[in-house]
């Protein structure tokens, strides 16, 4: 998306894409660098692995980015611009009949059926505070059995009826090949996780076009946006680049 709005807007700037260039630590050296010149990073993320002595005051997404912005900014000289609406933080997710069952909209509504939940679930998530540790204290459950399994397994054990409740991330493809229900995060226990530009302050010096180019996409794709696109990528193996450009269509952001 970001390739296709700059070269759209800008038909002088070339851009080069680097697929699966690496984790958050060694796309932050790049980008410090010099190395790249843009890559998304999550809100979240930036407070928790990029900028010291900054935590989130507050789960509210708006809050979070103003945070991240101003510590990189003043940090690392780095321009961090508008993010886009989804959050790709932690979710539970059950199946349809499940919830149809037991009227399951929000994670507090699994207070109501602790007995009946056989939840299987990540090792980290079940083991950080971020985790289920926190979220049995922040809700105050108590599931009749946890069992952890790798992340590629717990989907297919909730579609084969091995748990019921499984953990993973809100843009995962998986929710809907598996046909999966996400339960709203009524507390906001989970940190915000919301993708953004993040580019030099250099960088934007040199190109303050970039600025209106790609803040084009603030506010938009949604959850289930990027997630029906992962689903398209990964499931149904369609190319990134004919995804990321049949949005900016459809959305009226490309000609």
């Amino acid at each position: 998306m970001y390739k296709d709005l700059i070269e759209h807007d800008h038909p002088n700037i070339k851009v080069t894409t680097k697929p699966n260039f690496g984790a958050t630590s060694f796309l932050f050296k790049a980008l410090q660098s010099g190395s790249i010149d843009i890559y998304p990073e999550f809100t979240g993320t930036v407070l928790e692995s990029l900028v010291t002595g900054e935590k989130s005051a507050s789960h509210n997404p708006a809050k979070t980015y103003q945070v991240a912005k101003d510590a990189l900014k003043s940090q690392h000289q780095m321009a961090y611009l508008k993010p886009m609406k989804y959050q790709n933080g932690y979710d539970l997710a059950v199946t349809q009949k499940f919830a149809k069952q037991y009227h399951l909209k929000t994670v507090s509504d699994l207070v109501a059926v602790e007995d009946k939940i056989h939840a299987g679930f990540d090792p980290d998530f079940h083991q950080l505070k971020d985790g289920y540790p926190g979220l049995k204290q922040a809700y105050g459950f108590k599931f009749a059995s946890v069992k952890t399994m790798e992340p590629s397994i717990r989907y297919k054990a909730i579609a084969n009826g091995k748990v019921n409740l499984v953990d993973g991330y809100t843009t995962d493809a998986e929710v809907q090949e598996y046909h999966l229900v996400a339960l709203k995060d009524d507390k906001q226990f989970f940190p915000p996780y919301q993708g953004a530009p993040l580019m030099t302050e250099k960088l934007l010096k040199a190109h303050p076009e970039l600025r209106t180019t790609l803040n084009k996409l603030a506010g938009k794709v949604t959850t289930t946006d990027m997630q029906k696109m992962n689903y398209q990528v990964s499931v149904k193996h369609e190319k990134a680049a004919t995804v990321a450009r049949d949005y900016l269509k459809s959305h009226g952001l490309l000609d």
